[in-house]
């Protein structure tokens, strides 16, 4: 009888154990790109999606503008623009975001950590539109079909 409480014991935890493991859902990252010209400045977004199961907790984009076709004084205005609003990102707890301008591109890097109130402020701020899961949540699912149909492709 002690025998059989213990299996019975040590199968509920294991089956615990496994239902816990199933509910957090697996891990992975999804890469999406996007180009564009728009009044001739090109640009290349590259959004990079690291989620368990269908939450994302982590999102880093690359955003590089090619702005070569542009005079010097135009050039120093979108620097000039382009600090602002990395300032803007940086105020917000949970963002990292930098810029490096060069001669003729500038590249933004913007690492959310999306487990706090940080999509939450991006959104309220206009600086982050997604399809969310609620409750200042970013679907993986839901931000990947929204993507795809406003011309990113996923990055194998």
């Amino acid at each position: 009888m002690k025998k059989m409480k213990r299996v019975i014991v040590g199968l509920m935890a294991l089956g615990m154990a496994f239902t816990m493991t199933a509910c957090g859902g697996k891990e992975q990252t999804v890469t999406y790109r996007n180009e564009t010209e728009t009044s001739g400045i090109k640009t290349t977004d590259t959004m990079t999606f690291t989620a368990k199961g269908d939450i994302v907790e982590k999102l880093t984009e690359v955003i590089e503008f090619d702005i070569s076709s542009f005079d010097d004084a135009t050039k120093e205005q979108f620097n000039s623009t382009y600090e602002e609003l990395v300032a803007q990102y940086n105020d917000i707890e949970g963002v990292n975001c930098t810029m490096t301008a060069g001669d003729d591109t500038i590249t933004f890097n913007i690492d959310v950590d999306t487990t706090g109130d940080a999509v939450n402020e991006l959104t309220e701020k206009n600086l982050l539109t997604m399809e969310g899961g609620g409750s200042g949540k970013i679907s993986l699912k839901a931000s990947a079909a929204s993507l795809e149909s406003t011309g990113y492709e996923k990055v194998e």
